[in-house]
């Protein structure tokens, strides 16, 4: 069933974005974006699950997000950790081309992720462009400022 909120897609569509956690980051995560860019945007889905969530109805609620979050041409899934639950879970709906996941996600990561919906990436380039985007997003600032004087 698809989300009545959801934009309608043009003929075409765009790549649908899932974020997907253990405990409420997913849905932290899309709070603070639609407070970074309150315009209307690329539809952000999120599924944030329950500590003690048993897989079988994790899975299943899994399946309805994909669905949901789909808008014609595929969707990216962004998980918190490789190896936790919901990565694991969503490996299970894998499909090159169509359905990508990317692990580690991180805020700018997010925002990355509408901009290139907006663009009409297709989600194998989307993936690989959001794990660059989310390794150069990732500094210690103190060797960052110890860089900088050292050029100045």
């Amino acid at each position: 069933m698809k989300n009545p909120d959801a934009p309608v897609a043009d003929a075409a569509g765009s790549v649908g974005i899932l974020l997907l956690s253990h405990g409420p980051l997913a849905d932290a995560l899309r709070e603070t974006v639609q407070v970074l860019e309150p315009q209307p945007g690329e539809p952000l889905g999120a599924l944030s699950l329950a500590w003690d969530e048993a897989p079988e109805h994790a899975s299943e609620r899994l399946q309805r997000a994909i669905a949901d979050a789909d808008r014609g041409r595929g969707v990216v899934l962004l998980t918190d950790m490789f190896g936790g639950t919901p990565s694991n879970l969503a490996l299970a709906f894998l499909q090159k081309g169509r359905i990508e996941i990317v692990t580690g996600v991180n805020l700018p990561m997010v925002v990355k992720a509408r901009a290139l919906a907006r663009e009409g990436k297709e989600p194998g380039e989307m993936a690989r462009t959001l794990v660059e985007k989310g390794r150069r997003s990732i500094v210690a600032a103190g060797e960052l400022m110890e860089t900088e004087k050292r050029t100045a």
